[in-house]
């Protein structure tokens, strides 16, 4: 692998050893501000990460708080920097989820941004997304596509594409993002960074520009990504704050439990390596084996299962979100320039159900079986249609908690994605491969993905069934991927973060100090 680089110290950070270094006295508040703004003025022309900047607030803010002195009931994030993906609310920024008619300025902050800055987190920027956030590529007609750090030729995922380029390439060690269909895990494994989706309903889904509207069959949730797990659990302890959100109903039932407290010898961690419907690349099953082993010598138990069923997942979790043909988005697209690709998928969420069986025949013709399947399960239903379909979700989640009980599982790891992260321009035909997050999704438990390794030149790729033009895409893929991050993905039970973010801890301390570790020192800026 390529050498290291050299990389400004305090970007090599996680924000825990920021504010413990602040507290120790070893380095400034302005020290640490500086340092960021040096690294984001560096890197940023070139990725694309940060829309529009707060680093001249974040300066003032930065000397003022070394002016005053730490006080003796600073919050756990004092002094350190963090980034917030453009849909939420942040005083004095923009957002427009890529939607050029959507200039307004936000007047406050939104709750969890202000619970960040409460407990002394200082903003930089707010970070790019895909427009309506509906794509796992970052691009929109209002600040254009943001690249990945690893190579600038591929994407970075979405929807919060921005969020994990930037601290990939140590312009933030964290930052808030949120998650629908792997919106934060899949981000997370193509740019070699750590996020994790809570149970949902465990944040108050407030303070952002929210698309969906109406939508409750799968629910989104904010959540961090960071360059090390300790600033995951940091943050979810920030963000969980006990605030009861009498609007939506919400509230967090329980507190974050410590992660220090969870013995993996007394769990019972199912795993699978390939989920039936989309083979993962080599890389990424070479990680779920390696995790496996590390997980069993550290004495969890480690059980391999048959995956759920994952196309019954994906056609419920299809026609829940599309369930109105796509007419909010239409909606919000109205008097706004339109990202092609964005308009492309919103057009044909909209064909009539009636003929899409016949569009999908048309479909498996070309050989897109997968495709098709997706195609057909999607699309416009009458309240009637949408109840069933409901019912039916629920019926399908409750058999895999089922079966969870009485296999006695505390937690499941699978590859985030079957591929590493796409050639740009690639996401809307390789949506299949997403097979693996949005499992986690329909089934609403907390859910994130850890950075392990690089994909070597030995292991691009072995596909073989290429009759399928996805296939071909993910070939193509795979076969550009050499040096590209890998992730794994580790799911629990609803509310027991704790124990998905210990196991993310086991896995990010045995990588870490291996050469091919996704570190910010060997990146190619």
């Amino acid at each position: 692998m390529d050498a290291p680089r050299k990389t400004p110290p305090l970007c090599q950070l996680s924000a825990a050893q920021i504010v413990a270094g602040i507290a120790a006295g070893e380095f400034s508040v302005t020290e640490v501000l500086d340092q960021h703004a040096q690294r984001i003025e560096a890197v940023n022309p070139q990725i694309n990460a940060i829309v529009y900047s707060l680093l001249d607030k974040g300066r003032e803010t930065a000397q003022a708080m070394d002016a005053a002195g730490r006080p003796a009931d600073a919050g756990l994030l004092y002094g350190a920097p963090i980034t917030i993906k453009e849909c939420f609310y942040v005083q004095g920024a923009p957002a427009t989820i890529g939607l050029t008619h959507k200039r307004t300025i936000s007047q406050e902050d939104g709750p969890h941004v202000r619970h960040l800055r409460a407990a002394g987190a200082i903003p930089l920027g707010v970070t790019n997304v895909p427009q309506l956030m509906i794509l796992h590529e970052t691009d929109n007609p209002v600040y254009g596509r943001t690249n990945n750090p690893w190579s600038l030729d591929h994407g970075v995922g979405g929807s919060s594409g921005g969020e994990a380029a930037i601290i990939a390439a140590g312009g933030s060690p964290l930052g808030l993002g949120s998650d629908l269909g792997g919106s934060i895990r899949l981000p997370a494994h193509f740019c070699g960074v750590h996020g994790i989706k809570p149970t949902n309903r465990r944040l108050a889904r407030t303070g952002a520009f929210a698309n969906l509207r109406g939508m409750q069959g799968v629910e989104y949730q904010p959540g961090p990504l960071a360059s090390h797990v300790e600033d995951l659990e940091l943050a979810l302890r920030v963000l969980s704050a006990p605030e009861y959100d009498w609007r939506h109903g919400e509230v967090s039932p329980s507190p974050i439990l410590p992660s220090c407290d969870v013995d993996l010898t007394q769990l019972r961690i199912g795993y699978w390596e390939d989920d039936g419907y989309f083979r993962p690349a080599p890389a990424i099953r070479r990680v779920v084996r390696e995790s496996v082993a590390a997980l069993k010598e550290s004495g969890a138990q480690m059980i391999e299962l048959r995956p759920p069923k994952v196309l019954e997942a994906l056609q419920h979790y299809f026609a829940m979100v599309s369930a109105d043909g796509g007419e909010d988005f239409r909606k919000l697209l109205s008097g706004s320039t339109k990202d092609r690709e964005v308009a492309r998928v919103v057009g044909l969420a909209k064909t009539p159900r009636w003929i899409r069986p016949l569009m999908a025949a048309l479909l498996r013709m070309r050989g897109e079986k997968k495709l098709a399947e997706l195609f057909v399960a999607a699309g416009p239903r009458s309240a009637k249609s949408l109840w069933k379909a409901t019912a039916a979700a629920i019926e399908f989640v409750t058999q895999i908690q089922d079966s969870w009980d009485e296999q006695k599982l505390d937690a499941v790891i699978a590859p985030p994605h079957a591929l590493p992260a796409f050639l740009h321009g690639m996401a809307v035909e390789l949506l299949p491969s997403a097979s693996y997050a949005l499992l986690f999704n329909l089934l609403g438990v907390p859910c994130g993905t850890v950075t392990c390794s690089r994909v070597g030149d030995d292991e691009l790729s072995d596909r073989t069934d290429l009759a399928d033009p996805v296939q071909r895409s993910a070939q193509r893929v795979e076969m550009a991927s050499g040096g590209m991050p890998v992730g794994l993905q580790v799911a629990g039970r609803p509310w027991r973060e704790d124990q998905v973010l210990a196991i993310m801890a086991k896995i990010e301390a045995h990588f870490r100090q291996r050469d091919d570790y996704p570190d910010v020192t060997r990146l190619p800026l």
